[in-house]
């Protein structure tokens, strides 16, 4: 489908974005975090990073 429109116009980048967005959700069923990986931290603890 990209290949039929002018490269980087409004209306690839909408079927980009829309490709892109099921290859997320995708993604999405098929990648698991555990649980303790994505728990916030206490409080007290030092913390050098984020978590999304």
């Amino acid at each position: 489908m990209l290949g039929t429109l002018r490269p980087y116009s409004e209306a690839w980048w909408a079927v980009h974005d829309e490709i892109e967005a099921e290859n997320d959700k995708q993604l999405g069923t098929k990648l698991v975090i555990c649980p303790r990986c994505v728990q916030s931290p206490q409080q007290s603890e030092d913390v050098t990073g984020s978590i999304r």
